[in-house]
């Protein structure tokens, strides 16, 4: 690889810039961080061809390899992809969304939250989606909140109605959250939705980001300019 990278596209490829020159980390995801047992012995032959042996659990549910050569990351990108392991985002894009087993084995789970992982990524919602800056969607199957649905962009998680007459089970949503060096707690909106409003209010969000979010304008900030009442209409709330 030619020694004058063009950092930004590396990212959209997977790949940050480590602090070591000449190095990069492999940023890889699944869908809802379910690793199976063939992609774990593809990045183990990977660690050890091309890095240094070991990986790193991010906090979003993949998988980093750190310490792979600038020259080693075609081929590196080539045996990640015949693996059938996608590569992760960095940058003003869509982060991987994360997702705790909901329903799928926690006992606590009231929904399931892989299914609707895969409804948020059939509306083209998915890891590495270009955007004015990083945005982050998480899922949680219950009020246990594992996932920390209130401190990203937007959070989801499962709750039982007891307002309804059958306790029907739906879903919360938070709007508005982020870390970084200004963390914000996102609001809750004001009634437990099913599944199809869900997708809806994300499919909204998202594409008023897009259209409306200045570049490194996190979505906390944007709901703040355009005023919380007013954003909520144009969402269709």
């Amino acid at each position: 690889m030619n020694s004058n990278y063009d950092l930004e596209a590396l990212k959209k490829r997977g790949f940050l810039k480590a602090r070591q020159e000449g190095f990069f980390t492999l940023r890889t995801s699944v869908a809802a961080g379910n690793y199976q047992a063939r992609h774990l012995l593809a990045l183990e032959n990977i660690a050890n061809k091309y890095a240094r042996g070991f990986v790193h659990l991010t906090v979003r549910q993949g998988i980093e390899i750190p310490f792979i050569k600038a020259e080693d990351i075609d081929k590196v990108e080539q045996e990640v992809k015949a693996a059938g392991i996608k590569t992760g985002a960095s940058g003003p894009r869509l982060r991987a969304t994360t997702s705790c087993p909901g329903n799928n084995w926690c006992k606590r789970g009231l929904v399931d939250t892989f299914y609707l992982f895969r409804r948020i990524e059939e509306l083209g919602i998915s890891c590495g989606l270009d955007l004015p800056h990083k945005f982050k969607i998480v899922i949680s199957g219950c009020p246990n909140h594992c996932t920390r649905a209130e401190t990203s962009e937007i959070g989801i998680s499962g709750e039982v109605d007891f307002k309804s007459p059958d306790k029907k089970i739906g879903y919360v949503v938070y709007l508005g959250g982020c870390g970084g060096t200004a963390p914000r707690v996102g609001f809750k909106l004001g009634k437990i939705f099913n599944l199809e409003e869900v997708l809806l209010i994300v499919k909204s969000v998202v594409t008023l980001f897009k259209v409306k979010a200045k570049p490194r304008q996190r979505l906390a900030l944007l709901i703040e300019e355009i005023g919380r009442d007013k954003f909520l209409q144009e969402i269709g709330l």
